[in-house]
């Protein structure tokens, strides 16, 4: 193994063991009131191991959960091929699965106190998604128009959602959410508009 490969492993080693060590701190307090050196401690690394990896403790939140949306992004992902028919509801219930399969971490990472931290921090994975899904389901021109609305948009329905159905013990299966998903997305207000509460608009 070369000396390149052994830095990439131990730098990735430590990423883990600190992601690790905040989780476990989260269970116990809010990331408002943990200290660095706790979760270097937990860690079991040096303070100055933890400031080489993350300039702060929200740095090392956003790693995790970078890290968690990445490898849940391969999951759903991983045995399509190119060209591959696939519609929006597979693809949904493929992502309510990964998010279930690693709802405890999901859960702590939840907590967290600045709602507007998390959800900029899943704003930028929700884009990364939404590039994906355009590769099989294009958008329309006018959607292109308002893309930034729209991840916005996608990434605090994303957060509300995953928040509720954590909070009920993930009491609905990933095919009932992703249907619920699949109709808020394609449906919205429709009910409302057929009975002549919304206005007839058009961007």
């Amino acid at each position: 193994m070369t000396t390149k490969k052994k830095q990439d492993r131990r730098i990735g080693r430590t990423r883990k063991l600190l992601q690790n060590a905040l989780i476990e701190l989260l269970k116990e307090k809010p990331l408002a009131k943990i200290q660095i050196k706790e979760i270097a401690e937990v860690a079991n690394v040096s303070r100055p191991a933890f400031y080489k990896h993350f300039e702060t403790k929200e740095r090392l939140l956003f790693s995790l959960i970078d890290d968690l949306f990445e490898q849940i992004h391969q999951n759903v992902f991983e045995d399509l091929e190119d060209g591959d028919a696939v519609d929006m509801h597979t693809l949904l219930t493929r992502f309510y699965q990964q998010w279930q399969l690693h709802s405890e971490e999901i859960q702590w990472v939840m907590q967290v106190e600045n709602k507007d931290l998390l959800i900029g921090s899943l704003r930028t994975n929700v884009a990364s998604i939404k590039q994906r899904f355009d590769e099989y389901f294009p958008p329309l021109d006018v959607a292109q128009d308002y893309e930034d609305y729209l991840i916005d948009f996608a990434a605090g329905g994303a957060y509300m959602l995953l928040k509720r159905w954590l909070e009920n013990g993930l009491r609905e299966s990933p095919e009932t959410m992703a249907t619920l998903s699949f109709m808020l997305l394609y449906n919205g207000f429709s009910p409302m508009s057929a009975k002549g509460l919304l206005p007839d608009i058009s961007l």
